[in-house]
């Protein structure tokens, strides 16, 4: 990784894993020759703007902070700095991204998503820059397991990519609402809340909570417990787990918070419901 100005691009040999990330902050007086790599690559700018160029055929895409592209190994391109840029760099070998079916199938979205360079909203760029950021430590740091965390960050930055061809930023409210919707269904056993989701969907805490009232029929708050509780009790009636482990997994770390709810939704104690369900 380059943390120093530069004034040429990045040499870039990708280590056996087949994925390296990397930082270019260009100086004022940054050139890049036309080039094409052996590899694939994502570019994200993180400060300032540049032109991504690709001479066959002739194109060119301005690029502003918090913009990223995907660029296929092989193809004839140049960036144009328009102010001194700061970019990231994720390279990937082709037999990485050739790896199994799936992974193929994530390297095509994304090329379908970013190929002609996209612009992502605050949410997207924290959650891309979060894992450039814990990617870089790996990748520095080799401690063990590094590699596995390096080559799990690349996929993770695919997957969020590949997801946002179907999750359009902007536009209609009720589009943005039923993207979170989505994502809360993928995953609500993280840390949401109000404000997370309304800053996924770009929207005041107020705005927000009027349109998921509209589109899902009940609030933000009962929406989140519905799933986690539907979740839980699942767990339990599979007799797999514990009701501290159930809880967790739902996304509850305060038990008796997590005890309130369930009775007051099931009638009964988690433990009867337990032993209820592995009963019959």
């Amino acid at each position: 990784m380059a943390s120093s100005l530069v004034s040429q691009p990045v040499a870039v040999t990708l280590p056996r894993l087949g994925v390296f990330f990397a930082e270019s902050v260009h100086h004022a007086r940054f050139r890049m020759a036309w080039r094409s790599d052996p590899f694939h690559k994502l570019i994200y700018v993180l400060q300032n703007q540049t032109a991504y160029q690709e001479k066959a055929p002739a194109r060119e895409t301005l690029l502003a902070a918090g913009a990223l592209i995907a660029i296929p190994a092989g193809v004839e391109h140049r960036l144009h700095d328009r102010e001194p840029a700061t970019v990231f760099l994720l390279c990937l070998s082709g037999e990485f991204v050739q790896a199994d079916r799936e992974m193929a199938a994530l390297w095509s979205a994304c090329l379908a998503a970013c190929g002609r360079g996209r612009p992502l909203g605050p949410w997207w760029r924290q959650r891309m820059e979060s894992l450039w950021r814990r990617a870089v430590w790996e990748q520095a740091a080799r401690q063990p397991g590094s590699g596995v965390a390096v080559k799990a960050a690349a996929a993770q930055v695919l997957v969020h990519l590949a997801r946002l061809t179907a999750r359009p930023q902007g536009g209609d409210p009720g589009k943005r609402i039923a993207a979170v919707l989505q994502e809360i269904e993928e995953s609500f056993f993280d840390e949401w809340s109000l404000d997370r989701a309304a800053a996924r969907t770009e929207m005041s805490r107020r705005a927000f909570s009027g349109h998921f009232r509209r589109h899902a029929g009940q609030t933000f708050l009962a929406r989140l417990t519905e799933l986690r509780l539907n979740h839980a009790a699942r767990l339990l009636r599979q007799g797999h787990h514990s009701i501290v482990g159930a809880a967790f997994s739902s996304g509850y770390r305060d038990l008796s918070h997590f005890y309130r709810l369930f009775g007051r939704r099931y009638r009964m104690t988690p433990s009867s419901f337990r032993q209820l369900k592995t009963e019959t």
